[in-house]
C-alpha cells in the first residue's frame, strides 16, 4: 500500500471551528461552493501509451455536495454550509485526467466515449479507481484513501496498489482543506504515472 503522510499542524482548535462552521444553516442557506484546484504535473515522462480512465468509483458518502469532515475515530459530517460545486467524483476524474496528461505528453489519456486520435494494438492501458476516503480530519489533516488497477487493453490486471495519502492543512478553514485535498489528488496522479511508464 502505498502511504505519504506527514506530521499534522496542530490545529485541533482551528479544525473545530471549521467543523462547527459546516454544521449551522440549510443548505443552499449562504452556502459556499469550491472547485479543486488544478496545476501542471512537475514531472514529465516520454510515454506514447493510451491510457482509458474508467469512471471513479466513490464511497456512498462521499456524493453529497457537502465536504465531508470527520470528526473523531467514528463519526463523520457532511458540511451544510460548505459544498462542492460540481459532483466530486466528476472533478476528480477531470482533473485525473488533465494531471495526466501533463505528467505524460505523449500519450492519449482519455475518458470513457472520448475518441481516441491513434490506436496500436498491445499500448492500451485502462485505469480503474476507487475512493474510500476523502475527506477533512479532526487532528489537521486532509485525509484520501482508496485502491487503483492499472489493466492491458485485453483486460489482464497489470497492477493494483492501495493507497493512503495524508496531507497537513497549512490554515483553518475549508479552502484551505480544499486546497489540501487537491494536493494529495495530485501526489496520486503523479505517483500513477510513475507506474503508467514503469508497466509500458
Amino acid at each position: 500500500m502505498t502511504t505519504i503522510s506527514s506530521n499534522p499542524l496542530r490545529l485541533a482548535p482551528l479544525l473545530l471551528a471549521l467543523t462547527l462552521a459546516g454544521c449551522g444553516g440549510p443548505a443552499g442557506s449562504g452556502a459556499s461552493s469550491y472547485l479543486l484546484p488544478a496545476s501542471p504535473a512537475t514531472r514529465q515522462h516520454d510515454s506514447r501509451l493510451i491510457v482509458n480512465l474508467a469512471p471513479i468509483d466513490t464511497a456512498t458518502f462521499l456524493d453529497g455536495e457537502g465536504i465531508v469532515m470527520q470528526l473523531d475515530e467514528l463519526e463523520v459530517h457532511q458540511a451544510r454550509g460548505h459544498l462542492w460545486a460540481e459532483a466530486l467524483p466528476n472533478q476528480l476524474q477531470h482533473l485525473l485526467q488533465r494531471r495526466l496528461s501533463s505528467a505524460l505528453p505523449q500519450a492519449q489519456v482519455v475518458t470513457r466515449g472520448q475518441v481516441q486520435a491513434t490506436s496500436t494494438a498491445g499500448e492500451g492501458r485502462e485505469l480503474r479507481l476507487r475512493l474510500d476516503r476523502f475527506q477533512g480530519r479532526y487532528d489537521g489533516i486532509a485525509l484520501i484513501q482508496g485502491q487503483w488497477q492499472l489493466l492491458n487493453h485485453a483486460g489482464v490486471l497489470l497492477e493494483q496498489q492501495d493507497f493512503r495519502i495524508e496531507t497537513p492543512l497549512s490554515a483553518d478553514g475549508y479552502p484551505a482543506l480544499v486546497r489540501s485535498l487537491a494536493s494529495g489528488w495530485e501526489q496520486l496522479a503523479d505517483g500513477i504515472a510513475t507506474e503508467l511508464v514503469r508497466q509500458r
